[in-house]
């Protein structure tokens, strides 16, 4: 294996990993196995479990005997972003590498964004990530058309839409500047932590934090450099486990939106009508690809949750 202290000769940097998870034992063994099996292995792999019970935790010691030492595991049943905050407490590395429990990485993930931090020492280098591999880059189809239309997420350039929404890089063949981390796989330095955490409110209906990612990239990047490395790989396995219902995805994926933009988001014109619109068009989207009467159930629900001032 290598240290960090390999790739530049440099004192090593002490590499944390936190996984927030629920109910999901087998994509845990697979994303943990691939971290372990990694170039630079992380110093200490911190899992915050809210699932019903503990059971997850004989199940890393039957799995990665030799590796327990390594392994933190912390029973608390709170939602993803409070999950997250949890693991930040008890971390100590200078780098803290986030990843969702169904990623399966390259194996040399890590090492590729120490790289990143290493090679670009200056301190404005806040956070890093990598590439989706089995993301296809889709920027001509009439779903990626609509999308842009509406102002709602699709590929582009990693950079912020009017509506508060980010265009995911993915796909692009260079290390690029990003306005954007995504919350399957960033990495931030501790620095960054210390400033800024993860925020809980996103997480209320479902305990999971949906957008949360574009909240936490929206106010670092205000101080910070994000960057993009092609070079960094991992499997986004989109887990069947513990499903949320699409009504509740799409109640919290509303709700969220509303939420965040009045909380991140100048209220030019420009960006108010654009916010207007990627609200539209997540009900547009839904009725014409997704057809789940509970998803757009959930849309209505969403709203009224914002009229309500639910979330404020």
């Amino acid at each position: 294996m290598l240290s960090t202290k390999n790739l530049a000769g440099q004192s090593k940097i002490k590499v944390s990993v936190v996984i927030p998870t629920k109910e999901r034992a087998q994509d845990l063994r697979v994303c943990v196995g691939s971290l372990l099996k990694q170039t630079v292995t992380p110093d200490e792999i911190i899992i915050v479990d809210s699932s019903q019970n503990e059971k997850l935790r004989s199940l890393l010691k039957q799995n990665f005997y030799e590796s327990i030492s390594r392994i933190k595991y912390i029973h608390s049943k709170v939602n993803t972003n409070e999950a997250r905050n949890i693991g930040v407490q008890l971390s100590s590395g200078d780098i803290v590498f986030f990843f969702d429990d169904d990623v399966a990485l390259n194996r040399d993930y890590i090492e590729e964004v120490v790289k990143v931090f290493m090679e670009n020492g200056e301190k404005k280098i806040g956070g890093v990530m990598g590439n989706i591999k089995n993301m296809r880059r889709d920027t001509t189809s009439l779903k990626t058309n609509i999308r842009r239309l509406f102002f709602l997420d699709h590929f582009g350039n990693g950079q912020w839409l009017p509506s508060g929404l980010p265009t995911w890089i993915h796909g692009k063949h260079k290390i690029a500047k990003t306005g954007f981390l995504s919350g399957c796989m960033s990495a931030y330095r501790r620095e960054v932590l210390r400033e800024f955490a993860f925020d809980p409110n996103l997480g209320r209906l479902s305990g999971y934090s949906f957008l949360d990612d574009v909240d936490m990239s929206a106010r670092v990047s205000q101080k910070y450099k994000l960057l993009y490395t092609p070079s960094a790989k991992l499997e986004h396995r989109q887990s069947k486990e513990a499903r949320i219902n699409p009504k509740i995805l799409k109640r919290q994926l509303v709700a969220n939106h509303f939420y965040l933009f009045k909380k991140n988001t100048p209220k030019h014109f420009q960006n108010v009508f654009a916010f207007f619109s990627s609200i539209i068009g997540m009900l547009v989207f839904t009725l014409i690809f997704e057809r789940k009467p509970h998803a757009v159930i959930g849309w209505f629900l969403g709203i009224t949750d914002v009229a309500l001032r639910r979330y404020d």
